[in-house]
């Protein structure tokens, strides 16, 4: 494993300004941290700072790019038939896991306590994850069985309604149902 950069060996707080001000300065000026840097007692050079704002910036992006991902997603469901929604809610679920495992691998980038804090916190949510598909697998199911049980109803009122004009029984009009819906 390649040992951590200089930048990476920062106490949090300088790391925590340090991102601050590169996300201030759009990325740019790494003469001026690296001398910023150098002021708080850290000599790392521009080329450390650049490879970290780099690093930063793309994750950045990525993060943002999922954000719309996700808008766009709820965005659909809220125009979404039943159907539909059930399949943006599958597609959800997994990009959720998707992201669950890009922050998995992300996890050899943290130091050992990190790293032992953050396995609890993920394990959680990928079982809150699939807690959630089996939610949605269960409604599905329902909601299937219900269209079905509707499209049996309606199907079994037209047949007794035509069956009434040609002069059927009370009898045999209830046999039609029980024998269609169950009743």
């Amino acid at each position: 494993m390649a040992p951590r950069s200089a930048v990476e060996l920062l106490p949090a707080a300088v790391l925590e300004a340090l991102n601050s001000r590169l996300i201030d300065q759009a990325f740019s000026d790494y003469v001026g941290l690296a001398a910023w840097l150098k002021d708080q007692g850290f000599e790392i050079s521009k080329t450390a700072v650049w490879r970290h704002g780099s690093d930063l910036q793309a994750k950045m992006e990525k993060s943002m790019g999922k954000a719309r991902e996700r808008m766009e997603i709820a965005k659909a469901l809220r125009g979404a038939s039943d159907d539909e929604k059930s399949a943006l809610m599958e597609a959800t679920e997994m990009v959720a896991m998707d992201q669950l495992m890009d922050m998995f691998e992300a996890l050899s980038e943290l130091d050992a306590a990190g790293r032992m804090s953050a396995v609890p916190k993920l394990v959680r949510a990928i079982a809150d994850l699939n807690r959630s598909a089996i939610g949605s697998a269960k409604w599905k199911r329902e909601f299937e069985a219900e269209i079905r049980k509707q499209a049996r109803e309606e199907a079994a009122e037209e047949l007794t309604q035509e069956l009434k004009n040609d002069g059927i029984s009370a009898e045999l009009e209830a046999s039609i149902i029980r024998i269609l819906i169950g009743k």
